[in-house]
């Protein structure tokens, strides 16, 4: 028998073996939540031009020797927002401009509205403000050449927006996995279950884990416990880059999923794992394409895919695969069978108090974090500091 391999272990190992994706190229409108293939940087500055931030009027004031609470200036034109011609300021001169209008380049400051008050051609100005006032630089948002995105990191719709005002129009980012996945199990059925019979949820779950880890789900459907039928499927699969089985993975007569993996010639790399649930899971590979043969509870496949796959599927499309691990405050009591193995628990976390707090979930609720339980513990007590990995 193999060797047990650690959470740890068995993540390292899927990830010596998970290949880089291949690029493509997305009109960036196309590009929420991928991850592209290099930094992007900002391609202009941000504004790349000097902007008036309130309406009022453009002027130039330093070295101005008049030093009276209130003057008037001749008003010698208007520039609107998006005006692209834009007349310099000359002596003793203003020029209306309006909230995002380009300022001149010769005007060191802009007088809002309230500070004034205009009448036939020329404005009074009763406060002056400072050298630089109401105008934002250019590149005071983005510099040009700034790092928006690292490779590898997730597009979000702030992305977006940066890169498209700083004049990106196109992305590169990795491919997405394309990652089948096969339910087994004689007793089960799409509808109308007979007693003996269950409906299966493990397909809607993993096509639901997939999309949102960014593969490509591909649903093979289910297939009874029988060895050529098994066999008979993963021959048709093609290449898949990913591909997932629940079921099938006991000590029992109708467990089979070992014998038909090395039927069709799978390089098996590990057998189990010393973890709960996960005793009875198996990772291999055939050509590039990763394998991943799990047991069949939908709360074992959900926890395995989201610290074995998931980490897969982001690494091969540049990511950082590493879990995102966090203290919290548990509060329920947590009580086990067995020590002497690392337990997860599928647990919900919240803030409360500025403080991580976890609790673990039942059958009918959403978990979005994993609750480590070492293997020297059998019962964890409320109000204890934990270790979770956030399903981020």
């Amino acid at each position: 028998m193999d060797k047990a391999l650690l959470l740890h272990e068995a993540r390292q190992l899927i990830l010596e073996f998970t290949p880089r994706a291949k690029a493509e190229k997305l009109l960036l409108h196309d590009a929420l939540k991928r991850r592209p293939t290099e930094n992007l940087k900002a391609s202009m500055p941000v504004p790349h031009f000097a902007q008036s931030t309130r309406d009022g009027f453009a002027v130039r004031l330093k070295g101005r020797q008049d030093k009276k609470n209130s003057f008037k200036l001749q008003v010698s034109g208007e520039i609107a927002a998006g005006c692209t011609t834009i007349p310099l300021l000359g002596r003793n001169q203003a020029i209306r401009i309006m909230t995002g209008g380009a300022v001149p380049t010769n005007a060191d400051r802009v007088i809002p509205l309230e500070w004034c008050q205009e009448a036939n051609g020329r404005v009074e100005i009763f406060k002056q403000g400072t050298p630089g006032s109401h105008i934002k630089r250019k590149g005071a948002d983005l510099k040009k050449g700034h790092v928006i995105i690292r490779r590898g990191e997730e597009i979000s719709p702030l992305h977006l927006h940066l890169l498209a005002t700083s004049g990106t129009s196109h992305v590169e980012v990795f491919s997405r996995p394309r990652v089948a996945f096969l339910c087994t199990g004689s007793e089960l059925v799409e509808k109308s279950p007979l007693p003996g019979q269950i409906l299966s949820g493990n397909r809607a779950l993993l096509h639901g884990l997939i999309s949102q880890a960014g593969g490509e789900p591909e649903d093979l459907g289910m297939v009874m416990d029988e060895t050529g039928a098994l066999a008979d499927t993963l021959h048709k699969t093609g290449q898949p880059d990913i591909l997932i089985t629940t079921g099938g993975m006991g000590p029992g007569k109708y467990d089979l999923m070992e014998t038909v993996l090395e039927k069709v010639g799978m390089r098996i790399l590990y057998r189990q794992l010393h973890l709960r649930p996960g005793r009875s899971t198996i990772f291999g590979v055939q050509k590039n394409m990763l394998v991943f043969a799990l047991p069949g509870p939908p709360p074992a496949v959900h926890t395995l895919f989201q610290e074995l796959i998931r980490p897969a599927i982001i690494a091969f499309q540049g990511g950082s695969p590493q879990p995102h691990k966090a203290h919290a405050i548990l509060l329920q009591d947590i009580f086990l069978r067995k020590e002497g193995i690392l337990n997860l628990k599928n647990g919900r976390t919240a803030m409360n108090s500025e403080k991580l707090t976890v609790k673990p979930t039942s059958s009918s609720e959403p978990a979005n974090a994993s609750i480590l339980v070492p293997g020297s513990r059998k019962h964890l007590r409320k109000g204890e500091k934990v270790t979770v990995h956030l399903y981020l």
